[in-house]
């Protein structure tokens, strides 16, 4: 039998869905406090890693040329080692970095008083910088992190009489989520009192929990007269700028922490009239095998 295609949801196209499912808040602001003055911590735990150390890098070229500078005050203030093989800042430099660290090989030593205030301060400051660094990578490995895939796609699809609106999710790690929530919003545009909004509406889930998730959940949205969906098509949905939102929260049994993550699909990432390619097959074992190279796979309905 012959795979059906797998259908790949655009880049998202809208402000909204790219900062859903981004990890920060991707807007300029105008006249509000700079957030990495106000909020240093913040902004070291939630950057990315390369940003983290690339930020790691830079901070500690800086402190050890400041402190280069202050010694190259007096250029004859570093005695010992090899001054004919390196010119005088990268010596004062290599110092500050044995001195930053506390190594001390001894090979080149302050001559003054002032020199050896100066190898205090660096001392202190890197005592300080060794206890920071040292919190901030614990807060960021302790992170509790969610592992969850969602479908690129949502698709509207009959099902039990009534039309449905379904996405899957996945858990990818080899563990349970203990008492999985999902809870699902629309936006979309709305007009009040000449005016045209951007409104949230929340939307009743079939099951909305899931005690135990460890492989997949299709989650499920009836559309019936009660739904803000009801009446909608695939036209008018891209003509309101429909966008869903998704925040799924659990317990994760392995790391004994609680766990959130969120994903949105725009108008344009809905399949009306699809179906999911079935992902769970029985093993010759017995077992259970969950294919993700179907995750995202749909395929029409042969019936309207």
């Amino acid at each position: 039998m012959k795979r059906p295609k797998t259908t790949h949801a655009p880049t998202p196209t809208t402000l909204s869905d790219a900062i859903v499912n981004s990890n920060r808040v991707s807007v300029r602001t105008i006249g509000g406090p700079r957030w990495f003055s106000t909020d240093i911590y913040h902004a070291l735990v939630g950057m990315s890693w390369p940003r983290f150390f690339a930020t790691f890098a830079a901070v500690f070229f800086a402190i050890n040329s400041f402190f280069a500078l202050l010694y190259l005050i007096n250029p004859a203030e570093l005695e010992g080692g090899h001054s004919d093989e390196l010119p005088a800042f990268a010596r004062a430099f290599f110092f500050s970095v044995h001195t930053l660290a506390t190594v001390g090989y001894g090979n080149v030593v302050p001559r003054s008083l002032l020199g050896n205030l100066f190898v205090t301060v660096e001392i202190a400051c890197g005592l300080l910088l060794i206890a920071v660094t040292s919190g901030l990578m614990f807060a960021r490995f302790s992170r509790p992190t969610a592992r969850i895939l969602f479908s690129r796609i949502a698709i509207v699809t009959p099902f039990e009489g009534a039309p449905h609106l379904m996405f899957r999710v996945a858990n990818q790690r080899n563990n349970f989520i203990l008492e999985a929530n999902a809870r699902l919003s629309v936006i979309r545009q709305e007009a009040a009192n000449g005016h045209i909004l951007r409104r949230f509406h929340d939307l009743k889930l079939v099951r909305d929990r899931n005690p135990v998730f460890s492989l997949s959940w299709l989650v499920m949205h009836r559309i019936d007269e009660t739904s803000p969906l009801y009446g909608l098509d695939a036209e008018s949905a891209a003509a309101g700028e429909v966008e869903l939102v998704v925040i799924l929260s659990g317990f994760d049994a392995t790391m004994s922490q609680q766990i959130y993550t969120r994903h949105a699909w725009h108008s344009s990432a809905i399949r009306w009239g699809h179906s999911f390619v079935d992902v769970l097959r029985l093993a010759p074992d017995g077992g259970r095998i969950l294919d993700y190279r179907t995750f995202h796979a749909t395929e029409p309905n042969t019936t309207p």
